[in-house]
């Protein structure tokens, strides 16, 4: 992922869990795992449209959650970002052998967050996992998508593709069985409107 989709990522789940405000840049970057100047330019753009404020004290806070999911899913691009496909069969005794942290996105992370509400049947998988794991031995296949799992996801994920993400993912796979999980995260985590919260974040 593109150090912008990191920054964005870390706002959303925080704001999702209820901190919308930040005391200063250097915290955000840190959180998402990258350089100040890097988190810097990533809020120029949610500045721009309204989805920040932006204090003269150096804080900032998230005005819409809404506008930054759509900033995180308008950007999310799996297949630039996908190492290898592989089957169920394959990636078994990768994520077995416990060479490293690794996390399952999409609509397993959807249904383990939902606490296994029963949304839809899916077949394609999303596994994250370190740069640092040898791929060239898993067999090609359609059902599982591998993707790389960025250092501050590994420290901080348990097992499982944060809420963003996991949102930011199934809005980037195709078919309704992801849109349905999407929807239903949206529905249990997201208010209809926000301008009731204006006040919160100022």
């Amino acid at each position: 992922m593109k150090g912008n989709e990191l920054v964005w990522r870390a706002l959303a789940d925080r704001a999702i869990e209820g901190q919308r405000t930040w005391r200063n840049v250097a915290d955000l970057a840190y959180e998402a795992g990258v350089p100040s100047t890097t988190a810097y330019l990533a809020l120029e753009r949610l500045e721009s449209n309204g989805t920040v404020d932006r204090y003269s004290r150096g804080g900032l806070a998230v005005v819409s959650i809404d506008k930054l999911l759509t900033m995180l899913c308008a950007w999310r691009n799996l297949e630039r970002d996908t190492l290898t496909w592989t089957t169920r069969e394959g990636i078994g005794p990768v994520l077995d052998s416990k060479l490293g942290p690794y996390a399952l996105g999409g609509a397993d992370a959807a249904n383990a967050i939902l606490n296994g509400r029963a949304v839809a049947d899916f077949n394609e998988h999303i596994v994250y996992l370190p740069a640092s794991v040898n791929l060239t031995t898993l067999p090609a296949g359609k059902e599982v998508r591998v993707l790389s799992m960025d250092k501050r996801a590994a420290k901080t994920w348990n097992g499982y593709s944060s809420l963003a993400q996991t949102y930011a993912d199934l809005f980037a796979t195709p078919g309704w069985q992801s849109s349905e999980f999407r929807k239903a995260l949206r529905d249990s985590f997201l208010r209809d409107r926000e301008w009731d919260q204006e006040g919160d974040v100022r």
